[in-house]
C-alpha cells in the first residue's frame, strides 16, 4: 500500500513538474536570450545589455507603447464606470425584467472568438460611418474587457448584500445615491480597481481585435511586435517581451492583492 502511495506521488510529481517545464521554460529561454550579445537567438555569444538600451531608445517602440497605454486606460475606464453600473443594477435591483439575458449576454465576449468580434465590430462601425479611430479602438477594446469588470464588481456587491448598510443609511434619510456614493462605492473600490486591471490587461495586449479596427495611424505595441517579428526573433523582440511580461506579473500581484479578503489584508 505504501508502496503505491509512493509511486502515485512520484508520477504525479513528474507530471506537475513537465507541466510546469511546458508553460515557463520557453519564457525562461526567451528572458536568458535577451541578453545574448548576437543578432539572432540561435548560438548565445555572450552577455549583453545593449538590447534594453537600444529598446528604450527606439523611438516608433516608444510611441506604440504610449499609445496602448493610452489605449488600455481609456478602456480600463470606460469598462470599469459600464460594469460598475451593470453590476449594481444586477446586485441591487435582481427583479428587473430580463435580468438573466442581461447577465448571459454580457458574458458573450468571453465565449465569441476574437477573430468574430473583431470582424463584426468592423462591419458595425464601416456600416454606421463611425470612423476608425483611437476612440472607436477604445470601444471596441471596453467591450472585451467588460465582462471582466462586470465579474469582479458583481462578486463584490453580492457579498456586501447582507450588511444591510446601504438600507440602514436611506431609512436615516439618505437618497439611494447618496448611499450608493458615501457607502457602496467605497466599499466596492478594490474590487473596482482590480476589474479596472484586468481591463487594463486585456486591452494592452489585444492584437486580433486591434488589428482588424485601428486606424490608418494607430500602431499599439502588439502591432508593432508583429511587424517587427516579420524580420526574424530579435534579442530586442525579447528585452520587449520580458518588460512586457514583468508589467502583466505586476497588475495580476496587484489584483491578486486586491482581490483578497479585506481583513487578509
Amino acid at each position: 500500500m505504501i508502496g503505491r502511495r509512493v509511486s502515485r506521488f512520484s508520477a504525479l510529481s513528474t507530471y506537475v513538474a513537465a507541466l510546469y517545464a511546458f508553460l515557463y521554460l520557453p519564457l525562461a529561454v526567451m528572458f536568458v536570450f535577451s541578453f545574448n550579445d548576437a543578432r539572432r537567438n540561435v548560438v548565445w555569444k555572450g552577455f549583453t545589455l545593449s538590447w534594453y538600451g537600444r529598446l528604450f531608445h527606439d523611438a516608433e517602440l516608444i510611441g506604440a507603447l504610449g499609445t496602448s497605454l493610452r489605449l488600455a486606460l481609456t478602456a480600463a475606464a470606460i469598462a470599469s464606470v459600464l460594469g460598475l453600473l451593470a453590476s449594481y443594477a444586477m446586485a441591487r435591483h435582481p427583479a428587473f425584467k430580463g435580468r438573466q439575458t442581461y447577465n448571459a449576454l454580457f458574458s458573450v465576449p468571453l465565449m465569441m472568438p476574437e477573430v468574430v468580434m473583431g470582424v463584426s465590430l468592423l462591419a458595425f462601425f464601416v456600416r454606421v460611418r463611425i470612423p476608425l479611430d483611437f476612440g472607436s479602438l477604445a470601444c471596441a477594446h471596453a467591450l472585451i474587457a467588460l465582462p471582466y469588470t462586470i465579474s469582479s464588481i458583481r462578486a463584490r456587491l453580492l457579498s456586501l448584500r447582507d450588511s444591510r448598510l446601504e438600507d440602514a443609511a436611506m431609512d436615516l434619510g439618505a437618497t439611494e445615491w447618496q448611499a450608493f456614493r458615501k457607502i457602496t462605492l467605497p466599499l466596492a473600490w478594490p474590487a473596482i480597481f482590480s476589474g479596472a486591471l484586468l481591463a487594463f490587461t486585456v486591452s494592452f495586449e489585444d492584437f486580433v481585435t486591434t488589428f482588424f479596427i485601428a486606424g490608418i495611424g494607430i500602431v499599439t505595441m502588439p502591432i508593432k511586435v508583429y511587424s517587427m517579428m516579420k524580420f526574424g526573433v530579435t534579442p530586442e523582440i525579447n528585452a520587449l517581451a520580458c518588460c512586457l511580461l514583468a508589467l502583466t506579473m505586476l497588475l495580476l500581484a496587484g489584483n491578486r492583492l486586491l482581490s483578497r479578503d479585506p481583513a487578509a489584508r
